[in-house]
């Protein structure tokens, strides 16, 4: 069993908490050749959120519904979450380093800061959305359906790790006496 999973407080936030890296060289590849180029160079490789969360801060973001929702049950007074349910996106705040060789266009090499969502695999254009990543309750409760759907519970992901739902936060907005679900679903 555990806490139902309510639209309260935030979410997780991804593990790995990392503060900014240099992406090339990195984990986009090596140093990126020719001159030095301005911010969002579509020469930078995107990689996906689960190898980006090594080096990229995603913070604990409000569980808040992307939709206006009414729900006819409620969990000491607040929305339950269920499977399925849109929250709001998840931001981050993170800047990656570019090196640029100068090779072989004669210009000096040099560094560039980007935005970690530029460098992130996601559904715009192929990069993470600048408000940051979607986020989807993937329900993990086989036994608690509330109008229908599977209830949310507390440590249910907020993504399936594909590219348009690639959160890797958990539920951590919880109800402190309301548990449900089976000890194994």
């Amino acid at each position: 069993m555990a806490a139902a999973a309510l639209y309260m407080g935030t979410c997780s936030g991804h593990t790995g908490g990392g503060s900014g890296s240099t992406h090339h060289p990195g984990l986009g590849g090596s140093i990126l050749p020719g001159c030095t180029m301005p911010p969002l160079d579509p020469k930078i490789v995107a990689m996906p959120v689960q190898a980006m969360n090594a080096t990229t801060l995603w913070p604990p973001t409000p569980q808040t519904s992307l939709l206006e929702l009414t729900r006819t049950v409620r969990i000491n007074l607040l929305g339950p979450i269920l499977d399925q349910d849109l929250l709001i996106p998840h931001p981050t705040p993170t800047v990656h380093q570019v090196n640029y060789t100068g090779i072989p266009k004669g210009c000096p090499p040099g560094t560039v800061t980007n935005p970690a969502h530029w460098c992130t695999i996601g559904t715009a254009g192929g990069r993470e959305p600048v408000v940051g990543h979607a986020r989807k309750l993937y329900a993990t409760c086989k036994s608690v359906f509330i109008n229908g759907r599977r209830a949310g519970r507390f440590g249910d992901p907020f993504g399936d790790q594909s590219p348009a739902f690639p959160c890797t936060s958990v539920v951590a907005g919880a109800s402190k006496n309301v548990f449900i679900g089976l000890i194994n679903g």
